[in-house]
């Protein structure tokens, strides 16, 4: 396959609007002097505060029971990291109550970072194979307490929201303040339409996020890029994934289209290093999450997350008053890293990595010709057509690339439950060029599924080939994968494929 063996830090994909007060642990709403053992005055100070301030980190220490629903853990027994933050923890020797973060980096493009990572602070790193991504690793939430409300049942731990990091960068020395945001898969887009974008794909983003973006953090300081996601950093997610240098952008994307500032931030590393130049270079970067908690439509306080046990209805008035942006202390212990590299002329060319046309599959010789013919005629339509039309307005498919399914290459059958129903089934991708023509604008490469059904509620039927997706938990509802491509490498796709047609 084209992509590195990275599966153990792979994210979920969440679009989910979290209720202020859905607590990891709920007990019930008892009086806290009923409590056995419960000594609130041992807790973590009201707030509100800096994330990881020492304020914030005392959460990690601090033996104070959060729940009084007979389970009596501190916060350190509440955290639950989940997927690649669980296992990067783990490999990384990172806990709440222990060693709390570090910083690493890979440079290889066939690796797992659990097994192959290196400590990036005080490094020398070697850059030759064109490759640098770098992880900052929590043994607790990227997304910090900033405030802790006792009430009937125990207390919560108040965690913000937190969609943006900022990214701060000083190159031999010198600060570098160009206050980029980085979101979107066009690596090309404004400062001013990265932020509309990100705005419009995030939920809610509309009550909230264009000043955030727009002003750049409340302290005034000025970093060097904001990475942003639409799909936030939650409870259970504990590292900052910063893809630098790349060969390939879908091998640094790690198969997970919800990373969405890799294509602008590789993009913006690429024009930073052409001002920067060939040579050798100490580089000092420092992460500072930022948050917010904001009012929603119905004025209820929306923060990320809350860990503990306490009342919400007891909460709701002070989590209010903490309704803003979020700042990361600036002075945090182990969220900052310094190392050294030598640049190439190539490194310092200004060109970032580009997406590459999918691979064409190991079809079945005898069903080529059929499958590219029906492809061809079914990616104008359905999903895949409505998909196309807003990546590559008055385009039509020029090109199709036979890919595996879940079941391989070639027609697939796929039956379910004890054969309510069943059709025959296979995977393309479908190219679709920028309507402008020009070589550097992007098009879109869509991967759809062409179907038949065979078998309809316990039925055989004799039905039509037909432009369908891929299912999501609803069966009525398919999708499809989606990604950029610039019009050169479509045209490097078409002349690569010329033996199919």
């Amino acid at each position: 396959p084209r992509h590195a063996r990275r599966s153990d830090v792979r994210r979920a994909n969440r679009h989910e609007r979290t209720n202020t007060f859905h607590s990891l642990i709920m007990g019930p709403c008892m009086s806290v002097l009923d409590a056995a053992g419960v000594n609130l005055a041992a807790l973590p100070a009201q707030g509100p505060y800096a994330m990881s301030s020492e304020e914030s980190l005392s959460f990690l220490t601090s033996k104070a029971t959060f729940d009084t629903n007979g389970a009596g853990k501190p916060f350190s027994k509440l955290v639950d990291l989940r997927g690649g933050s669980h296992t990067l923890a783990k490999a990384f020797g990172l806990s709440p109550g222990g060693t709390h973060n570090c910083f690493m980096y890979v440079n290889k493009a066939e690796c797992t970072v659990s097994k192959d990572a290196k400590p990036l602070n005080g490094a020398t790193v070697d850059v030759s194979e064109n490759e640098l991504q770098l992880w900052y690793c929590q043994g607790a939430p990227i997304s910090m307490p900033v405030g802790c409300v006792k009430s009937s049942g125990g207390a919560n731990a108040i965690l913000p929201r937190v969609h943006a990091v900022d990214v701060y960068l000083e190159v031999d020395g010198e600060a570098r303040t160009d206050g980029h945001v980085c979101y979107g898969s066009d690596a090309n887009l404004s400062r001013d339409k990265a932020i509309d974008a990100a705005v419009k794909g995030t939920m809610e983003g509309e009550l909230w996020m264009k000043d955030f973006l727009k002003k750049g953090p409340s302290d005034g300081s000025k970093p060097w890029a904001t990475i942003v996601q639409d799909n936030r950093w939650a409870s259970d997610d504990g590292y900052v994934y910063l893809p630098l240098m790349a060969n390939d952008v879908d091998n640094a994307l790690m198969g997970d289209d919800k990373l969405t500032y890799v294509h602008s931030l590789m993009a913006k590393w690429a024009q930073l290093m052409a001002k920067v130049g060939a040579g050798t270079h100490s580089f000092s970067i420092r992460i500072r999450p930022r948050g917010v908690i904001y009012m929603d439509e119905d004025g209820e306080p929306m923060c990320g997350d809350t860990i503990g046990g306490g009342s919400s209805r007891d909460s709701n008035d002070a989590v209010a008053a903490m309704c803003g942006e979020h700042l990361t202390d600036p002075n945090a212990p182990g969220m900052s890293a310094i190392w050294t590299m030598t640049l190439d002329a190539a490194q310092a060319s200004g060109k970032g990595p580009v997406r590459k046309a999918q691979e064409f599959a190991n079809w079945p010789a005898d069903e080529i010709e059929e499958c590219i013919e029906m492809a061809m005629k079914f990616a104008n339509k359905g999903v895949c057509g409505r998909k196309a039309a807003e990546m590559a307005p008055k385009s039509k498919c020029c090109h199709i690339i036979l890919s595996e399914g879940d079941q391989g290459a070639g027609i697939k059958t796929a039956r379910y439950g004890s054969g309510e129903r069943e059709y025959d089934f296979f995977c393309a991708w479908a190219l679709f060029k920028s309507a402008d023509g020009k070589p550097d604008s992007l098009g879109a490469q869509i991967k759809f599924v062409v179907k038949k059904k065979t078998i309809v509620n316990y039925r055989p039927v004799d039905e039509d080939w037909y432009s369908g997706g891929f299912e999501t938990a609803n069966a009525s509802i398919e999708s499809v994968t989606a990604l950029t491509i610039t019009n050169a490498e479509i045209d490097a796709a078409i002349k690569r494929d010329a033996q199919y047609y």
